[in-house]
């Protein structure tokens, strides 16, 4: 137990510490909510200081914190994105789309190019510039609450991929995200499952843990209850699989058996392999839910 163990507060269900210890990394404590058993940080880090980090130019193009190499990685996230797509077209096969943290635009892209009407919204002002020279009109910068542009609007979906473990207030997040859609309309969650395979196995060098941008880890029960609490229903929950280059992979791969990976000769390196695509595994799930 960490000393702010005692007075923090769960961003679920609103019980109060002492919480149990799973870990510690960077200066803060993962501690799990005895009450709902949501996993978070502890301290909860503060919106402003979230918002800061976000905000940064290198936040797409650093180390740490954020996404490195993510402009060179477009494909992969192109064939990513589309198999969302084709996930989201089972549900609702046409219809207006609200992406909240479109980074670069690559998922609306994907979405445009299967005959969604597709808008994006992020905090990164580098980030929506770029998108908006591709697609302009189209994306817009701040916060969804701060932005009249969609605040006018109505969605079918709302699809946020890897947005909801940097929330504070996942609830405000939601209701918000519900006045949104039209009835019957779907939002559909892409979040690290602290519950798979790969995140037990990982241990602290799980590559979900990047500390202090996610404040909070779901796993298949947490995420449902959070939907429960602000009237969405459940109605699917996917692993979710992502598509990178093999040095990449093979790149996380060593830092995660560090050090026998010193071991592993650099095969991926040759030129058979090094421009090879596999889809794989983060640990994280596809949540799709329904206005109740």
């Amino acid at each position: 137990m960490t000393d702010a163990s005692a007075d923090v507060v769960c961003i679920l269900c609103g019980t109060g510490g002492p919480f149990r210890p799973r870990g510690a990394k960077d200066g803060y404590g993962i501690e799990e909510c005895p009450g709902c058993g949501l996993v978070q940080l502890v301290p909860t880090p503060t919106p402003e200081t979230l918002r800061a980090l976000y905000e940064e130019e290198s936040y797409f193009g650093g180390e740490g914190s954020g996404y490195s190499q993510y402009e060179s990685q477009e494909a992969e996230y192109l064939a990513t994105f589309r198999e969302d797509v084709r996930r989201i077209a089972e549900f609702v096969p046409t219809g207006r789309i609200l992406e909240v943290g479109c980074g670069y635009g690559y998922f609306l892209k994907a979405a445009l190019d299967a005959g969604y009407d597709a808008y994006g919204v992020d905090l990164s002002p580098s980030a929506v510039k770029f998108a908006d020279e591709r697609y302009p009109g189209r994306v817009f910068c701040g916060l969804v609450e701060e932005v009249p542009e969609i605040q006018a609007e109505k969605y079918d979906i709302i699809f946020a991929s890897h947005l909801i473990e940097h929330v504070t207030d996942p609830a405000a997040f939601l209701n918000t995200a519900r006045e949104l859609l039209n009835p019957g309309g779907l939002i559909v969650m892409v979040t690290p499952n602290i519950g798979s395979l790969l995140s037990r196995v990982s241990g602290s060098r799980w590559v979900s843990f990047k500390i202090p941008e996610h404040v909070s880890y779901y796993d298949p029960r947490t995420i449902t209850e959070l939907l429960r609490r602000t009237s969405f229903q459940t109605t699917a929950i996917d692993s979710a699989y992502q598509y990178y280059a093999l040095p990449f992979v093979m790149s996380r791969v060593r830092e995660l058996l560090h050090p026998a990976s010193r071991l592993i000769p650099p095969f991926e390196r040759t030129r058979l392999l090094r421009d090879r695509r596999i889809r794989v595994t983060s640990g994280s799930m596809r949540v799709i839910a329904t206005l109740k």
